[in-house]
C-alpha cells in the first residue's frame, strides 16, 4: 500500500508481477526469468546458470528447487530448438519426444524407433539422460 501511495505521488510506476519475475533465489535476487535468459543465452547445465546468474550461492537453501527448475528449463529449450542429438543418423529432440508419444517407455524402445545412439555409440549417455527426462515429463 504504502508502494502504490509513493508511486503516486512521484510518479512512479509499480512493477508488475508476472510468473516470469518471480524471485527463485532471495540472496542475489535472481528471478525465474533470469534462469529463463541464462539457458536461452546457452547454458546447458545448473552448474553453468549458477556461474552466469548467481543463483543458490548465497545460503544455499534454494539449490534443489532451482537445479529442478533449471532441468525443467534446458529440457523446454532443447524441445523448442529442436536439436540434432544424434548426429550419426540425425535424429532430433522431437524425433525422441515423438517416440515417447507414440508409446515408447525405456530407451532401448525410443532407440529401436529413432536409430539413436546405434551409430558411433558417443551420443548414448546423453539420450539416455534425456530420454530419462522426457519420460518423466
Amino acid at each position: 500500500m504504502i508502494k502504490s501511495i509513493l508511486s503516486k505521488l512521484f510518479g512512479i510506476k509499480e512493477e508488475v508481477k508476472t510468473e516470469d519475475n518471480k524471485i527463485v533465489c532471495g540472496c542475489f535476487k535472481i528471478t525465474e526469468q533470469d534462469l529463463k535468459n541464462a539457458v536461452k543465452n546457452g547454458a546447458k547445465s545448473f552448474e553453468e546458470v549458477q556461474t552466469i546468474t548467481k543463483v543458490g550461492t548465497g545460503c544455499g537453501r534454494c539449490v534443489e528447487g532451482n537445479k529442478a527448475l533449471i532441468n525443467k528449463l534446458i529440457l523446454t529449450n532443447k524441445i523448442e530448438e529442436n536439436a540434432v542429438v544424434c548426429g550419426c543418423f540425425k535424429v532430433t529432440v522431437q524425433d525422441i519426444n515423438n517416440a515417447i508419444k507414440n508409446g515408447a517407455k525405456s530407451f532401448e524402445e525410443v532407440q529401436a524407433i529413432t536409430k539413436v545412439g546405434t551409430g558411433c555409440g558417443h551420443c548414448v549417455e546423453s539420450n539416455k539422460e534425456l530420454v530419462k527426462q522426457l519420460l518423466a515429463r
